[in-house]
């Protein structure tokens, strides 16, 4: 009941459903205001020659469109189509978007969007739960029960909530804005007369802290105390030090020190002064303003403090291309990306950040983040974040030195729900209890292996995450995410003052890059979610199936060869038996036939019942279902060596297996997948393993293949045989 179908099989729910849609609406807008209002399209007007006539045309365009789209368009709902992280939507998602898409609310404004945007907070907020971070009761939303909601459910100033979260356009965006709350910038807008009327010549004081105002913050404050109108505050205003066992006056604290501050420390600043102080936002802005980097500029700031070392972002070379872009955008600068060293496993290495950190330790360089990759675009693999956390903690205590965490969850964040229980008091309690449409006898947690586990648990414990609805949520596009786990992060991408200019309920878009931005789009989330469940009997089972099927078909892909045929298929991720420190031939092939007598041709069913077979496919394929692998073929018997010769064959299997033209019709393509070209230089010696495992040689960048697996339906029916054995059979004719 959670989608459309691949075959349309729920065709008459979805007509039913958006049947009530349009003639909901339809007593919507005749309710309105005065049912005396007359009908301003009239009968009259609807017989006219030139109504029919474009209505006609409409019809005919229309009829057109939609079979062109049947025939040209990617077909995403379909179990065949595994290339990108995309797939069939959810039901609610699209009937929730249908919905509001017929309202047209601009969450940039209350005014514009009262009740998207009061489901927008509820989404940000089921997320920030889903993710382990301490939520808001009153942002539960229950739409039988509005009139009674929390009267200040905006006032997130006044209303303080532990964390917070909201839609984005995507995850590009969500990681532009979490870099992009470092620098501190003042700012007076006026705003112009505008459709919103209870706008117009509005006048007020906003602070926008561009991941720098953590750094910058501090060093502009002792800039007011030392030579500005904060002086009387400098002989008593302490601050914690990063190790968590000295106060000390802020005035005097080093410049390594105040770089260094927590961003608890630096969030609790401004409450701290007006609670000792009674220095109010207009004064404190006021004081600040002519200190900031927007004011004096980066340089001069930096060269007043004497800072001769730009601050550095960290991110594995599996980073997505939004983050040197995000760098440069906001002036830090995409060369101060520093990228850490991965694994054979393409995850960060642990050690070489521990190096890098050590070694900015030994310089006086400081931090703004370390990202932590959950679930990378060309392989699906997550960095060791809960490691990463662990160093940090002990960088704090012995050092003093501090850095933001965060997490690129765009891919992997809506894996945790494989690790939350269902609530006990529900609104749907019972339909959780009855529900059998993904095997009662299936627990999620079965299918993800204990590394990934491990990692998703500790995304409770970064800083802010990135997650996309439109990726693993099952969402329409556009729908990316950003969830703070202190929500007075998001001060510092919009600030406005709560005294002077803070209204009775709060625009979402005052906070973040974007101006205007659908209502539609978290409507969508936010009954998606609702429906379904952010828990292991929704989500986590819908995924948990998914990454099951994932793991089965990389099963597929590392057996499909043998020594008798003149290919091999070899997946990216290895075998346990290629893991180990001097792995044997015999042994992985010994696995292999292992896997093809206890997974390959067994249902989900028979893999959990035998425990054997489970501990085995939890720990084969991929972190978060992506099966990336190469072919290479056999010339008289003998592995090609030539590393471009193995590139074009896979090229060939990409052109056989992708859609990407409008000429091509979609029903000539029984398998889609999709590729990328790993670098030498980003992957290095995780390249050359993968190289050699391949039997091939040399330093080029090597063209590989990919397979996403996000639909819950392949396992079903031998489905799974049915791909890869189509894929094999084009195979041979192209190794031939």
């Amino acid at each position: 009941s959670w989608f459309f179908g691949p075959r349309a099989e729920n065709k008459e729910f979805v007509k039913e459903f958006y049947n009530n849609v349009i003639d909901l609406q339809a007593e919507g807008r005749k309710a309105y205001f005065d049912t005396a209002d007359p009908n301003f399209i009239t009968p009259q007007m609807q017989d006219s020659e030139e109504f029919k006539t474009n209505i006609n045309y409409l019809k005919s365009q229309l009829n057109k469109l939609l079979e062109k789209l049947n025939e040209r368009t990617v077909p995403f709902w379909s179990p065949r189509y595994m290339g990108h992280m995309v797939t069939e939507t959810t039901m609610p998602s699209n009937l929730g978007y249908v919905a509001a898409l017929q309202y047209n609310q601009n969450n940039i404004a209350t005014e514009g969007a009262p009740l998207t945007t009061l489901l927008e907070a509820g989404v940000g907020n089921q997320l920030c739960g889903m993710l382990g971070f301490n939520t808001d009761d009153n942002l539960n939303i229950n739409l039988d029960n509005l009139d009674k909601e929390n009267e200040n459910i905006y006032n997130f100033g006044l209303h303080e909530i532990q964390s917070w979260g909201h839609i984005t356009c995507d995850g590009s965006v969500a990681n532009l804005e979490s870099i992009w709350a470092g620098k501190l910038a003042i700012c007076k807008i006026s705003l112009r007369k505008s459709n919103f009327r209870m706008l117009n010549c509005l006048n007020f004081i906003f602070i926008t802290l561009i991941a720098r105002n953590l750094k910058f913050y501090p060093l502009s404050l002792r800039l007011a105390i030392e030579e500005g109108q904060l002086s009387f505050i400098g002989k008593s205003f302490t601050v914690e030090l990063a190790n968590g066992l000295e106060n000390k006056l802020l005035v005097d604290c080093t410049t390594w020190e105040l770089l260094n501050l927590k961003p608890t420390t630096v969030l609790d600043i401004p409450e701290r002064l007006y609670q000792k102080y009674g220095i109010s936002p207009q004064f404190l802005q006021a004081s600040l303003k002519d200190y900031t980097i927007q004011s004096i500029g980066k340089d001069d700031l930096e060269k007043k403090f004497g800072i001769t070392k730009p601050s550095l972002y960290f991110a594995s070379n599996t980073h997505h291309y939004s983050w040197p872009k995000g760098c440069a955008i906001v002036g830090i600068g995409s060369v101060n990306l520093k990228t850490i060293p991965v694994d054979d496993a393409a995850r960060m290495d642990i050690n070489e950040l521990d190096k890098v950190l050590a070694k900015c330790v030994k310089n006086k360089q400081a931090v703004y983040a370390v990202v932590a990759i959950m679930g990378s675009t060309e392989q699906g693999a997550c960095d060791p974040l809960a490691d990463i956390i662990a160093l940090r903690d002990r960088y704090k205590r012995r050092y003093g030195f501090s850095f933001v965490i965060h997490a690129d969850a765009a891919w992997g964040g809506y894996f945790r729900t494989m690790l939350v229980e269902p609530p006990k008091n529900s609104l749907h309690n019972d339909c959780i209890k009855d529900n059998n449409e993904v095997h009662d006898t299936f627990v999620p947690t079965l299918a993800l292996n204990p590394y990934t586990r491990r990692h998703l648990y500790s995304l409770k414990d970064c800083d802010s995450i990135t997650i996309d609805p439109h990726k693993s949520g099952y969402i329409p596009y556009p729908a990316g995410g950003l969830c703070y786990r202190d929500q007075r992060m998001r001060y510092l991408v919009t600030w406005t003052s709560p005294v002077v200019t803070r209204p009775k309920e709060e625009s979402m878009g005052i906070y973040g890059v974007e101006g205007s931005k659908p209502g539609a789009a978290p409507v969508a989330a936010w009954l998606s979610h609702d429906v379904i469940g952010l828990h292991q009997k929704g989500y986590g089972a819908l995924l948990g199936q998914a990454t099951f099927t994932c793991s089965k078909m990389y099963c597929h892909w590392a057996t499909m060869s043998t020594d008798d045929d003149d290919f091999i298929v070899v997946p990216f991720n290895m075998l346990p038996a290629e893991k180990l420190n001097s792995p044997n031939q015999k042994e992985v092939e010994k696995q292999k036939d292992k896997i093809r007598e206890l997974i390959v041709n067994k249902s989900n069913l028979e893999i959990i019942k035998n425990e054997e077979a489970l501990n085995l496919i939890r720990n084969v394929g991929s972190d978060l279902i992506i099966n990336t692998f190469a072919c290479n073929f056999k010339v008289n018997g003998k592995m090609n060596e030539d590393i471009n010769e193995a590139n074009y064959l896979n090229q060939r299997l990409f052109e056989k297996f992708s859609l990407t033209s409008y000429r091509q019709d979609n029903k000539s393509k029984p398998l889609i997948i999709t590729s990328t070209a790993l670098k030498q230089s980003a992957y290095g010696h995780c390249l050359t393993s993968f190289k050699n495992r391949l039997g091939l040689k040399g330093d080029q960048d090597l063209y590989v293949l990919i397979n996403v697996v996000m639909s819950p339906w392949p396992t079903e029916f031998d489905f799974i045989y049915t791909l890869t054995n189509t894929f094999k059979e084009s195979l041979k004719e192209l190794a031939e």
